[in-house]
């Protein structure tokens, strides 16, 4: 039996792709993927058809397709080859993607589907946590893996990921998000503003690397940040408002307060710069 996230979607999807197949060099054999992967009735521990068909065109040059391909498809035994034949990090993250998904979907089915969502996020997470043993400095993998991590409660390892990826790269504002959300859930709302703070402070230069690594096509499959400082921005002041009410704090007040604290930030830079 095929192993997909929503067999009526699944097929939508697949005659979509079908239909639209690109006019480039490659088109045969990107026909020949769709209809393996429409009429390819199971999969069991040998090599699949699919998975054979992969290896004889361009690896790089089209893995954004194929795996665009699989990854709609929702055929969860298909990427668990993927990654068996093609270890590749981008390939665990997107496995990672598709059982999150794959969880989110037997969530809404309500409780009998419990235990078959919380096995979808533990596969998840090994994804995720293969993908960084394979390239640690993913931001991206860090994120989704935090987020898990804190919707479990487990807010140590959830936030170590997000502190150690701010050691990689100390101004991506995306962390300072989720380490905000993580102390939310914790309830500690003054620790949480002061990362929303200072998302406000990044200008688009500072983060312009930090977006392009996170707008690549292995990232965006589940959209699961802002993909832009502006649409960051938006989210931090969110939450801003809504923790400053927790605290009792009025807008007028609250917006003195940071201004008095970028202001003091400036003028200890400015200090640290006439030192040396």
């Amino acid at each position: 039996m095929r192993n997909y996230l929503l067999i009526p979607k699944t097929i939508v999807s697949i005659a979509v792709i079908f239909i639209s197949v690109c006019g480039c060099a490659q088109s045969k054999k990107f026909s020949k993927l769709e209809k393996l992967l429409l009429y390819e009735e199971s999969f069991d521990e040998s090599k699949s058809d699919f998975i054979s068909h992969i290896e004889k065109i361009d690896y790089e040059e089209n893995h954004q397709k194929f795996t665009n391909l699989i990854f709609k498809s929702g055929n969860l035994e298909l990427l668990d080859q993927l990654v068996e034949y093609f270890p590749d990090h981008r390939n665990y993250i997107i496995r990672g993607d598709a059982y999150v998904k794959n969880a989110r979907v037997q969530q809404t089915m309500g409780l009998f589907m419990r235990s078959s969502a919380a096995s979808s996020l533990h596969e998840a997470k090994e994804s995720y946590i293969k993908a960084l043993e394979l390239n640690n400095e993913d931001i991206y993998a860090r994120g989704v893996l935090g987020y898990i991590y804190g919707e479990n409660k487990e807010y140590d390892k959830a936030e170590t990921l997000f502190n150690e990826g701010l050691e990689i790269a100390p101004k991506n504002p995306l962390l300072y998000l989720a380490l905000g959300q993580l102390y939310d859930q914790k309830e500690e709302y003054d620790t949480a503003i002061g990362y929303y703070q200072k998302i406000i402070e990044f200008t688009e230069d500072e983060v312009k690397k930090d977006f392009e690594d996170i707008n690549q096509y292995y990232h965006k499959l589940m959209k699961y940040y802002p993909d832009s400082l502006v649409k960051v921005k938006e989210e931090a002041e969110k939450y801003l408002t809504k923790d400053y009410a927790k605290l009792g704090i009025r807008n007028d007040d609250a917006e003195d307060q940071v201004a008095q604290t970028l202001f003091s930030r400036k003028r200890a830079e400015k200090s640290e710069e006439m030192l040396y």
